[in-house]
């Protein structure tokens, strides 16, 4: 199978291929699922190249959930005003009202971000593994 083929088989064009394989691209938590599924390869796997052992294989939907159960958890604790937490997080004020919602594609390094903002994993956040025990917002 030759490059152009392998990226349809899993849903890219070749151009967007090219720009994932070269690290140029940012995807989408949900393109990076599809992927994932069509590989029949734990997303975990694919992007930490070791074995999905103890984490969960979630979907797009259930990670996308589960990030915006966290932040719904983390806003509260913090205390703040809803535009006060977008910006520790770091996005704007209507993506917060999104991902609260459940209904936010966040991409890869957005995700990166917010959890290192949060002071917790990617892997945590997304629930793929467990919280471990927290540790205050980073501020």
């Amino acid at each position: 199978m030759n490059k152009p083929e392998f990226a349809e088989s899993i849903g890219m064009s070749g151009s967007q291929f090219r720009y994932v394989r070269s690290r140029a691209a940012n995807p989408s938590i949900e393109m990076l699922a599809r992927i994932s599924a069509k590989l029949k390869t734990p997303l975990y796997e694919l992007l930490e190249d070791c074995q999905l052992g103890h984490r969960r294989n979630l979907s797009a939907k259930q990670m996308t959930k589960n990030l915006s159960m966290v932040l719904k958890r983390k806003y509260v604790e913090s205390g703040l005003d809803k535009e006060q937490f977008a910006k520790i997080i770091s996005v704007s004020l209507p993506q917060l009202y999104l991902m609260l919602r459940g209904d936010s594609n966040p991409s890869l390094l957005i995700v990166i971000e917010i959890a290192r903002r949060l002071g917790i994993g990617m892997w945590e956040l997304l629930g793929v593994e467990p919280m471990q025990v927290e540790e205050s917002m980073a501020r």
